[in-house]
């Protein structure tokens, strides 16, 4: 495991959800596909996670039209389509993100405020956490609803920050997506990457890991 995060105390962490939180990102990513196959453009679940994971559709979409020269819905339609299937997807049940919860535990018994920064419209967060009986762990949520950009910029993290009242340089992102990760750097905040398939690559983030208690032995310092 190699660190990059320093000697510097960390006042708060900052969580995205999907993918980070709950087991959701592949519900997403399989839905996002199947609805593009729908009008002619072919991609993989998988690379919609890697390449899109945390960024608002309407920002990603409809480059991804373009690149592939088919004529781009409505990001309403689309957005419209998606929550019909999203909901219909969630009523099988939410599965929490292996490990997320010790974690959370860990950063609660040393007072460490934390916060959820989403995509995710806040109906949908709030759904979501309420679900995992989590929501009342959490002292802030922001979403990207909230916000002028979504990730890859960091509007929602800095938002994020501001309701926990922490500097942006006292706080720890947890992200799973390369989109949150390059928002975190840029909102001058150490990042977490959380990659759970095993794939290496280059992530824009000071740590990786598998499972969040691998954070715990790690020898990151919390005040």
């Amino acid at each position: 495991m190699t660190s990059r995060l320093g000697n510097k105390k960390t006042k708060a962490v900052i969580f995205d959800m999907d993918g980070v939180i709950s087991d959701t990102q592949i519900i997403h990513s399989t839905i996002e596909s199947e609805l593009l196959k729908g009008y002619g453009v072919a991609i993989h679940p998988q690379e919609i996670t890697r390449k899109y994971a945390g960024t608002r559709m309407r920002e990603w979409m409809p480059d991804l039209f373009k690149h592939h020269n088919v004529p781009a819905p409505s990001m309403e339609e689309v957005s419209a389509k998606k929550k019909v299937h999203l909901e219909n997807a969630l009523k099988n049940g939410i599965q929490e993100v292996p490990g997320t919860r010790e974690f959370i535990q860990f950063l609660k018994n040393r007072h460490i405020p934390i916060a959820v920064a989403s995509a995710s419209r806040l109906a949908l967060i709030d759904l979501i956490l309420s679900a995992l009986g989590l929501k009342s762990e959490f002292d802030a949520i922001a979403s990207s609803e909230e916000v002028k950009m979504g990730k890859p910029e960091p509007d929602v993290f800095l938002l994020a920050a501001q309701r926990l009242n922490v500097s942006p340089a006292d706080s720890l992102v947890i992200e799973d997506g390369v989109s949150g990760m390059i928002a975190a750097k840029k909102a001058g905040m150490r990042c977490v990457a959380l990659v759970r398939d095993g794939s290496e690559g280059d992530y824009p983030a000071d740590l990786v890991v598998s499972d969040l208690r691998e954070i715990i032995s790690s020898g990151l310092s919390f005040q």
